[in-house]
C-alpha cells in the first residue's frame, strides 16, 4: 500500500513538473494578430502582406515564448515592420520584466501609450499594456508612424 501511494505521488509530481515546463515553453498563440497588415497600411499608407511569423525566446528563464512578426511592404518604397509580442502570466510579471528590460535599452523618450512605453536609441518602441509587452520597429525609421502603430496595437488589447 505504501509503495503504491509513493508511486502515485511520484507520478503526480513528475506530471506536474512536465506540465509546468511545457506551459512556459509553449509559444504564444498567433501573437501577430495584434498587429494586422490593414493596421500597418492605415498608418503607413501602403499595402503590406501577411507577416512572416516565428517564435521568439523569453527574456528571462521560464517566461513564456513570444511571437516575432515581420511585415514587408508590397508596393512603393521598401518598408519593413518588426513586431515582437509577449503575453505574460500576469500584469505584475509583465511590468517587472518590462522594467528590467528598460535598463538594457536606453530610453530616449516616454510616449503616453499603454500602461508604459519608451522609445529607444535605435528608433524602436517598447510598450507594456496589462500582461502584454511588445516591441515595434520600422525600417526606415519614422517616429510618428511608430507611435501611431504602437497606439493602434494598445487599442486592441
Amino acid at each position: 500500500m505504501k509503495l503504491r501511494t509513493s508511486l502515485m505521488v511520484v507520478a503526480f509530481l513528475a506530471f506536474a513538473m512536465v506540465s509546468a515546463r511545457l506551459a512556459y515553453a509553449a509559444p504564444q498563440a498567433d501573437g501577430c494578430s495584434l498587429l494586422t497588415a490593414a493596421q500597418i497600411q492605415k498608418v503607413l499608407g501602403q499595402p503590406f502582406g501577411k507577416p512572416t511569423e516565428s517564435k521568439f525566446p523569453p527574456a528571462y528563464g521560464k517566461q513564456p515564448w513570444g511571437s516575432h512578426c515581420e511585415y514587408t511592404s508590397q508596393k512603393g518604397p521598401h518598408v519593413r515592420v518588426v513586431f515582437i509580442v509577449y503575453v505574460d502570466v500576469s500584469a505584475s510579471e509583465a511590468k517587472q520584466t518590462f522594467d528590467r528590460l528598460s535598463m538594457w535599452f536606453a530610453p530616449k523618450s516616454k510616449p503616453a501609450i499603454g500602461d508604459s512605453a519608451y522609445m529607444d536609441a535605435s528608433h524602436a518602441i517598447h510598450v507594456l499594456k496589462g500582461k502584454v509587452r511588445y516591441y515595434i520597429s520600422i525600417h526606415p525609421a519614422n517616429e510618428k508612424e511608430l507611435k501611431d502603430l504602437a497606439a493602434s496595437v494598445a487599442a486592441r488589447i
